[in-house]
C-alpha cells in the first residue's frame, strides 16, 4: 500500500464508498484530505523501506549456506519495520476519526463490521475457511 492523499489515494484508499456514506460536511472532508496528505508523508517512505527490508530477507534465505543468525537479524527489521508502519497508520486514523461526529464514528463502525462479515463470506466461498477461531 503505498500511502494515502487525495484522488484515488486519500479517502479513496480508506474506503470511499464507506466514507461517502458519512455524509461528510466540506469542512471535514477538507480535514481529512490534509491527514491523508501529511499521512502520505510518513507511510510511503515507511512502506518503501518496508519493500527493501523484505526484498533483502527474501534473498537472504536463498543464500547458501544458510545463516540463521543474519535471517533472524533481517526478519526481525522487517517485524519492527511493520511495526512503524501500522502505528503510523494507527495514528493517521486516529486523526481522521477526531474529525468525525459521535453519529458518523457509530455509522463508520457499523460499514466495517459489514465489510468485515462480507470479507469472511467471500473467504468462505474461495478457500472453504473462517478466519474466526
Amino acid at each position: 500500500h503505498p500511502g494515502f492523499g487525495p484522488g484515488r489515494l486519500g479517502i479513496r484508499r480508506m474506503g470511499l464508498p464507506i466514507l461517502e456514506q458519512l455524509q461528510l460536511s466540506g469542512d471535514q472532508r477538507g480535514q481529512i484530505e490534509t491527514i491523508f496528505a501529511s499521512g502520505r508523508d510518513t507511510i510511503r517512505p515507511l512502506a518503501q523501506q518496508l519493500r527493501e527490508k523484505h526484498s533483502t530477507l527474501r534473498e537472504t534465505t536463498r543464500n547458501q549456506p544458510f545463516d540463521e543468525t543474519l535471517v533472524r537479524s533481517q526478519a526481525q527489521e522487517v517485524a519492527d519495520m511493520q511495526t512503524q508502519l501500522m502505528v503510523a497508520r494507527a495514528q493517521m486514523m486516529n486523526q481522521v476519526l477526531m474529525v468525525l461526529t459521535d453519529e458518523q464514528k457509530a455509522r463508520l463502525n457499523e460499514l466495517r463490521a459489514q465489510r468485515f462479515q462480507q470479507f469472511q463470506e467471500w473467504r468462505k466461498q474461495h478457500f472453504g475457511k473462517s478466519t474466526q477461531s
